[in-house]
This record gives C-alpha cells, sequence and structure tokens, in this order.
C-alpha cells in the first residue's frame, strides 16, 4: 500500500495557508504604510533642523533647498519645493526671508510647511494625519512688527532664527 496525502488533506492545507494569507497581507501593507509615515515625518523634522542651522551659521537661506539638506525633495529654489513620501508628492516647503521694510517689517525668516500636490492620495492623507507633521502644518507664531504691535504668523509657518553673523 502507497502512503500519502488523499486529495481532501491537501485541500485542507490549501484553505489553511489561504486564510493565513488574507490575514497576514493587509497586516504588511498596514505595516509598510505606518513605516512611511514615519520616515516622512522624520524627513520633514530633519528638513527644518537642517535649514535652521544653515541659517544660524550662514545668517542667510541659499538660493536653493537642496543645498542646504541631504532630505530628497523635489523641484528647485526656496518655493514650492516638495517632500516625497512613497512617490508621492505629500507635503510643500517654501522659505521666505525675512522682512525688513514694509507693512510686515520685523517678521522673521520662516520655512512654511503646506499640503503637496497629492494631498488626497491615500498614504498622503495618513502622513498629513501625523501628529508631528499636523502641528508643523498648523504652527504658527508672534512676533513684533515695525510699529510695535504684537503680530500672529500665518498658518504653516514656523520662524528660523539665526545669529546673523557670516563664518
Amino acid at each position: 500500500m502507497k502512503k500519502g496525502f488523499t486529495m481532501i488533506e491537501l485541500i485542507f492545507v490549501i484553505v489553511i495557508l489561504g486564510i493565513l494569507a488574507a490575514v497576514a497581507v493587509p497586516r504588511l501593507t498596514a505595516t509598510r504604510d505606518d513605516a512611511e509615515i514615519a520616515k516622512a515625518a522624520t524627513n520633514l523634522s530633519t528638513l527644518v533642523s537642517d535649514i535652521s542651522a544653515y541659517y544660524t551659521s550662514q545668517a542667510e537661506f541659499a538660493t536653493d533647498i537642496k543645498s542646504m539638506t541631504n532630505v530628497q525633495v523635489e523641484g528647485d529654489g526656496k518655493e514650492n519645493v516638495e517632500l516625497v513620501a512613497a512617490g508621492k508628492k505629500c507635503i510643500k516647503v517654501s522659505l521666505k526671508d525675512a522682512i525688513t521694510e514694509g507693512e510686515n517689517a520685523g517678521k522673521p525668516a520662516v520655512l512654511k510647511v503646506e499640503k503637496g500636490t497629492d494631498n488626497t492620495n491615500a498614504i498622503c492623507s495618513k502622513i498629513l494625519a501625523n501628529k508631528g507633521v499636523k502641528n508643523l502644518l498648523e504652527a504658527k507664531f508672534k512676533y513684533t512688527d515695525s510699529q510695535g504691535k504684537e503680530t500672529p504668523s500665518d498658518a504653516g509657518e514656523t520662524a528660523i532664527s539665526g545669529l546673523s553673523v557670516k563664518f
């Protein structure tokens, strides 16, 4: 008599493997999304840190964000540069120099964080809902303008201040 598996035993094994796969695959996908969210939040935090350090040491912004940080961004210059996460443009950052003349004189240099081009994408929605990212999107500060009046900044702006000393 030959020993082996019957057809019913093989079908049961295949069904059990299918059930395990159905449970494991969504968990694996969720873990990958969580990693992308954490990576994007960390990259944004690093970008703010790098630009602050650059401004502190140079007393001005470079002409291009890419030359002030190693965080990968898309776009050139200081405005409308986007941080890419999971291949999507989820977060837009812009730099504005300190204002020394006019109505808003006294406003320090700022880094503005906004929703990116692909902000309606599922992964971007999760990234934008992250507490750290959300805090930067809603951040405001107050500064004293040229008339001595305390003025609030726009939403998403973070003050970048330096020593105004070039090394």
